[in-house]
């Protein structure tokens, strides 16, 4: 059976076979890719969504435009990247309006206003779904790669998790909600990239690797260890789940870490560090007001593994991976 992985494997072993893909860094395997310009990098990256699998129910077209900038923008922040131009393909059907296409741009536009990037052009063409694909160029001196993760590194996360995974439980599966929903709402239909944070990353020498989570702890966690093979053990009690996904858990007798681990669209960042780097990272997060934790640390070895009560337990790896049942 395909799924996401096994295709990108097997395109990247075509196009290594033509003896293509190795003028950027690095050859394959991230969100993105870095051609060297002087002394510094242009970062590239795209992604794609369309109206029957990305488009959760009552999300406006403002919204739908919103989710695809930002998917970019976090890829670019977990690179340390600061964007430059968005380039966008919309491809619409005839039953879309031109009011509803211009929500698609003004949720794009908005986002360029406030991660500060232009939007430079695109395509238009036709579909039988509304499918919008977005390829977003970026700059830093230093990028940051999920295969720079070594033996010795903390592991350090953004933010709160949780939130997203309640998102989707009450919106996919009729959940029941709790008194104040909106972080669960906004993580779903407006969710913030993680953009200052990364550019303050890349700036640290101390900083080895980062990745973002739109794809789930989980997953992340276990790319960053196939990249860089690594062995990953992430402190159960450590991971920050925030108080909303913990009450929504509750009340609708779900496993609260499963919410944290296990969710796609997260957007925060997940990166590694020397330990002698935290207090840096630590007193650079607050001061621009970003909650940062650490939640595990890297050994020599293979794969990723849970810390609880009953010692070391194999994480298994799950969150989002396009055509997997």
């Amino acid at each position: 059976m395909l799924d996401e992985l096994k295709i990108i494997n097997e395109i990247w072993n075509l196009i290594r076979e033509k003896g293509l893909g190795y003028s950027v860094v690095p050859s394959s395997f991230d969100d993105a890719c870095a051609l060297p310009i002087g002394d510094s990098f242009l970062v590239f990256t795209n992604d794609g969504i369309s109206e029957s699998t990305d488009r959760l129910p009552n999300m406006t077209w403002y919204e739908f435009g919103w989710r695809l900038a930002i998917s970019c923008v976090s890829d670019l922040a977990a690179k340390g990247a600061r964007p430059l131009g968005f380039l966008v393909s919309l491809n619409v059907t005839r039953r879309l309006d031109m009011k509803s296409i211009l929500e698609i741009y003004k949720g794009i536009a908005d986002c360029a206003k406030e991660y500060g990037f232009d939007i430079w052009g695109g395509d238009i063409g036709e579909s039988k779904e509304v499918v919008i694909d977005g390829f977003m160029v970026g700059v830093t001196k230093r990028p940051l790669w999920r295969n720079g993760v070594r033996p010795g590194d903390l592991i350090a996360i953004s933010g709160e998790l949780g939130l997203t995974g309640a998102a989707f439980h009450y919106i996919l599966q009729g959940g029941t909600g709790i008194s104040d929903m909106r972080r669960i709402y906004e993580a779903a239909y407006r969710p913030k990239a993680r953009l200052k944070l990364g550019m303050l990353l890349s700036e640290l020498d101390g900083v080895h690797s980062a990745i973002d989570l739109s794809d789930g702890l989980s997953r992340s966690l276990h790319e960053m260890a196939r990249a860089s093979n690594v062995k990953l053990i992430v402190r159960e009690r450590a991971i920050p789940i925030a108080k909303e996904a913990l009450e929504y858990a509750k009340a609708n007798s779900l496993d609260p870490l499963s919410l944290a681990l296990h969710a796609g669209e997260e957007y925060e960042l997940l990166f590694t560090l020397e330990p002698s780097c935290w207090k840096q990272v630590r007193d650079l997060c607050n001061k621009i007001g970003v909650r940062v934790t650490v939640i595990g640390y890297v050994e020599k070895g293979y794969g990723v593994y849970l810390e609880g009560k009953e010692g070391l337990r194999p994480l298994e790896e799950k969150g989002w991976i396009h055509l997997r049942e």
